[in-house]
């Protein structure tokens, strides 16, 4: 809001003084008009930038091509110009460069319209009960912190996720890929962080034998990635089937998204090896393999650290997203079934009727 500037008055403000104030009441409803929300009210009181999204379909914060409008002839000018082949034969790990990303505004923006789209956007959504510290005291607060299978509910998602981002990664492995799997760690204030693990050992075991059996993770940052919030952490190197840490052996019918998920890497081996921080800003790729150590810390910041991870594998090896999640969904209500608990549906059903509840809930 910029504030006004008083004018000098002349002869013939006199008889215009009604008029005027009618003008300023009209500039002071349009100011208000222009706030959409208590977020934007303090951000203009602080002097930021407005929530609001103008998205330019020509051009990037810096006035750059929108990476996602470049040919597939100028996204391999660019991968090979920056060596992204060889960074991710030799390290497993590779960071796509400045011009290849994609607008922050643009990737908060859907995020937000994913989250909060309600019915609308369908997906398996994630709550945990994580601790804040408010008022001088610690709470427990149930929070959504994951959503997965949902790219197809949004346009620009699937645009993204099966357009552009499976294009760039095609061009770095010199192979065309197709996507496995997706997942948006929202990681709230306070929200805790990812043990050591592994990717590939977890993803084999809904399939098997019968799916991808190479898989290639791209994440990309929404949120600026610093130490504090809780940044990704990659342990570089030469990984694959053959050469990788040894993981512990998940527990036998155990809980698929937990002691019975495969892939975790022991305290006394995940100290022996060195982890990079992968400080970025938002709208940053990365993209790492199946066999790369990875972990990231707890979120310490007052904001969330949001990140979508999606996972790709080879199209010569078939497309299995479909039958991933259809499989997943049988081994959780499986598993729950198996300890006395609701299965998935009804799980979704609860967590919508408590949603409204709250909702109803004075603050």
């Amino acid at each position: 809001m910029m504030p006004k500037i008083p004018r000098i008055p002349n002869e013939d403000d006199d008889d215009d003084d009604d008029d005027d104030e009618d003008e300023d009441e009209d500039e002071d409803e349009d100011d208000e008009a222009d706030i959409d929300s208590a977020d934007e009210a303090l951000l203009d009181m602080l002097g930021l930038a407005s929530l609001d999204v103008a998205d330019d379909p020509a051009a990037d914060d810096d006035g750059h091509p929108d990476p996602q409008k470049l040919t597939s002839s100028e996204i391999s000018i660019l991968v090979e110009s920056n060596q992204l082949s060889k960074e991710y034969a030799s390290n497993s790990f590779c960071i796509f460069p400045a011009e290849l990303s994609i607008r922050s505004e643009h990737m908060r923006k859907i995020t937000d319209e994913l989250v909060w789209g309600g019915d609308r956007m369908q997906a398996d959504r994630t709550h945990e009960t994580i601790q804040v510290y408010k008022n001088g005291a610690m709470e427990h607060r149930r929070t959504l912190t994951r959503l997965e299978n949902f790219v197809d509910c949004h346009k620009e998602w699937k645009q993204l996720c099966r357009g552009y981002l499976c294009d760039i990664v095609s061009a770095a492995l010199g192979q065309r890929m197709v996507l496995y799997k997706e997942k948006l760690n929202l990681k709230p204030a306070g929200g805790s962080g990812f043990a050591p693990h592994l990717d590939s050992p977890s993803l084999k075991v809904a399939l098997g034998e019968n799916g991808p059996q190479n898989f290639v993770t791209v994440m990309v940052a929404i949120d600026d990635m610093t130490e504090q919030n809780g940044c990704l952490r990659i342990c570089k190197g030469p990984w694959n089937e053959e050469n990788h840490v040894e993981v512990i052996e998940p527990e036998k019918d155990g809980n698929p998204d937990a002691g019975g998920r495969a892939g975790a890497i022991e305290d006394p081996t995940a100290e022996n090896l060195s982890f990079a921080n992968i400080v970025c800003k938002g709208g940053s790729i990365v993209a790492f393999n199946g066999w790369a150590p990875h972990r990231s810390a707890s979120n310490k910041s007052p904001f969330s650290r949001r990140a979508v991870f999606l996972t790709y594998n080879p199209a010569s090896e078939g497309d299995f997203r479909e039958q991933y999640y259809r499989r997943m969904d049988e081994m959780r209500n499986e598993w729950r079934e198996s300890v006395g608990l609701a299965n998935r549906q009804q799980q979704l059903e609860d967590e919508k009727f408590e949603s409204c509840a709250l909702a109803t809930v004075p603050k």
